[in-house]
């Protein structure tokens, strides 16, 4: 199974009392909004808890004053807040980061209209192995003179370094890039997320979609090429063989969706605001 790993939020509140309980997804919402009155910057808040996730911190304790319609704000809100900053100065947050987190865990205290949230992050990847990620892959790009080449030379150059490089975890136990790029084997979350980083650090804009592959969870990217957007899909150009046999396929290589069998999409990638920002081209790229 190519299994995707999804961020998983657990919720802790006290308020006004010693009276706590545990949520998974959500927080009680029997904690009375109209005490929190004063007003904070929420924008700062949000950077904070991204900064927090961009260090690989396991742990960030954060005070708050402010007017929330929702409890929930501090998770889903925030988090996804996090996730949806696209800084052109790095490739480790939008996407890459998304994937790079595994679970968070919010605990929040509150007493009147003043509340500490405690967050707990575990990662796929921690901050020392996304800095030797990154490092090799700026090693990678200089070494091809990536600048060099047209957008095509690039996409078609890091979809063959990926699939030669790697091999599947079978084991579904490494999800990173850093196990993609380092240790050289991982799932399609590996696949996924090495190939936003170097398609990025080249130039290329690039998503990570998910969905499924042949009905088991799985990812792929989308890559802008020429004005149009085209699915890659590293993992299955990479396949599996019994005899161990190395292969470089191009089945999945810049394709249009017509041709991109075996895939859906999640919800959130396919509807109508996301293919009017994202133009997918109606036929495959003719290379060859």
């Amino acid at each position: 199974m190519r299994k995707i790993t999804k961020t998983l939020f657990w919720v802790g509140v006290i308020a006004f009392v010693l009276f706590g309980v545990n949520f998974r997804y959500h927080i009680s919402r029997n904690v009375s909004m109209n005490v929190l009155s004063e007003k904070q910057d929420n924008e700062d808040f949000v950077l904070q808890v991204r900064e927090a996730m961009l260090n690989g911190d396991e742990k960030k304790v954060l005070s708050y004053k402010g007017n929330v319609e929702s409890m929930e704000w501090f998770t889903e809100d925030v988090i996804d807040q996090v996730y949806a900053i696209d800084d052109e100065s790095t490739s480790d947050d939008y996407d890459y980061l998304r994937y790079k987190v595994n679970s968070i865990y919010a605990h929040i205290v509150g007493i009147g209209s003043k509340l500490t949230v405690t967050y707990e992050f575990k990662y796929n990847e921690d901050y020392e192995e996304t800095k030797l990620v990154d490092e090799t892959v700026s090693h990678l790009l200089k070494k091809w003179k990536i600048n060099e080449l047209s957008d095509f030379e690039k996409i078609k150059k890091i979809h063959d370094f990926i699939i030669n490089n790697a091999s599947y975890d079978t084991s579904a136990k490494n999800y990173s890039s850093y196990a993609n790029l380092i240790g050289k084997s991982s799932t399609c979350q590996g696949y996924m997320s090495i190939a936003y980083k170097m398609f990025t650090e080249a130039g290329i804009p690039c998503r990570i979609i998910t969905g499924t592959g042949n009905d088991d969870s799985h990812g792929w990217n989308i890559v802008k090429l020429n004005g149009e957007w085209y699915n890659v899909d590293c993992t299955w150009d990479d396949p599996l063989t019994r005899s161990k046999k190395n292969l470089l396929l191009y089945e999945y290589f810049l394709k249009a969706d017509k041709d991109f069998e075996g895939h859906i999409r999640d919800a959130e990638f396919n509807t109508t605001n996301f293919y009017s920002e994202y133009v997918m081209a109606k036929e495959s790229y003719k290379w060859k």
